[in-house]
């Protein structure tokens, strides 16, 4: 059974900010991480982001390698214009008040699995 974006929300009480029509996209892979640099080096298209870095730069990032959703955790409230933007590109936004450790492996044990990262200069 696949693991939907909605799922994810029930399991960790998260409030949906923007694309509740996009709840129902499978979560293949979870990359988590508050740096925008090892977002980037996320080598899986379609990976779903949880992040406590709740700013504009995350929607561009987003946007670059193609995310699915993200979710902001530690109760973050987006930056102004997040949320509208995440609306305009269709892609679902959650909150939750948990840590990220805690969103990893409440998500973990949904049955998600890990993203790969790259970093710059790294074998691939």
């Amino acid at each position: 059974m696949a693991v939907k974006i909605r799922d994810v929300a029930e399991a960790l009480g998260a409030e949906v900010l923007a694309g509740e029509d996009g709840l129902d996209r499978d979560v293949g892979v979870v990359i988590a991480s508050d740096l925008v640099s090892d977002i980037l080096c996320c080598r899986d298209v379609g990976a779903f982001l949880i992040t406590g870095l709740a700013k504009i730069q995350i929607l561009r990032a987003a946007d670059m390698i193609d995310l699915i959703g993200i979710c902001f955790v530690r109760g973050k409230i987006p930056e102004e214009g997040v949320v509208e933007y995440a609306r305009e590109m269709g892609l679902p936004v959650i909150l939750t008040p948990k840590t990220m450790y805690e969103t990893c492996g409440r998500v973990y044990q949904l049955g998600a699995k890990s993203g790969v990262y790259t970093p710059p200069g790294a074998p691939e």
